[in-house]
């Protein structure tokens, strides 16, 4: 079963096909999300960027995560709001229900990564598709970034990255 989806921003109009259980996983409530949770649903809804995991990356969750980052900084760059709203979706439904380890992986690796500083007009538009709890993530690493850099430690913003990648 396929399902259209179409909707404007910022004049730019998108429409697309996705699977119907797409949307079905988009609604799914599940207990807590780990790292084999956030593999094997890439992997089914996202074959295309699963695939480009390397071999030598499985079992390293922030790497893992850093194709999807890639992915969507790709969507991003081409003005694809529809690629960009699948994976926030998709991020956002693994985010609120996820466990520790994933929940940070996905703030650093992905949030962090790929929005954190950015102000160009693309980037301001994806910002703008973010579900609520990751827009409230990213809200929070800004605030603290901030704090770091207003303190005229910069080098701590550094070691402080550091620290929070090893508590994971």
């Amino acid at each position: 079963m396929v399902q259209q989806t179409s909707f404007s921003m910022g004049g730019v109009k998108s429409a697309s096909h996705f699977p119907a259980d797409f949307g079905a996983f988009s609604s799914m409530r599940i207990s807590s999300h780990g790292r084999a949770d956030f593999i094997y649903q890439l992997t089914l809804y996202f074959p295309e960027v699963a695939a480009r995991i390397d071999e030598s990356d499985f079992g390293i969750l922030p790497l893992e995560i850093g194709v999807m980052t890639v992915a969507t900084k790709d969507a991003i760059r081409r003005f694809d709001l529809y690629t960009v709203s699948r994976h926030f979706s998709f991020i956002g439904r693994l985010f609120d229900c996820a466990d520790t380890e994933l929940r940070n992986g996905i703030q650093i690796a992905y949030l962090e990564n790929l929005l954190l500083g950015e102000t160009s007009p693309a980037h301001v538009a994806a910002r703008c598709l973010l579900p609520k709890s990751l827009k409230t993530a990213l809200k929070q690493s800004e605030s603290h970034f901030e704090q770091i850099i207003s303190s005229g430690q910069p080098h701590a913003l550094e070691r402080n990255r550091l620290e929070n990648h090893m508590d994971q």
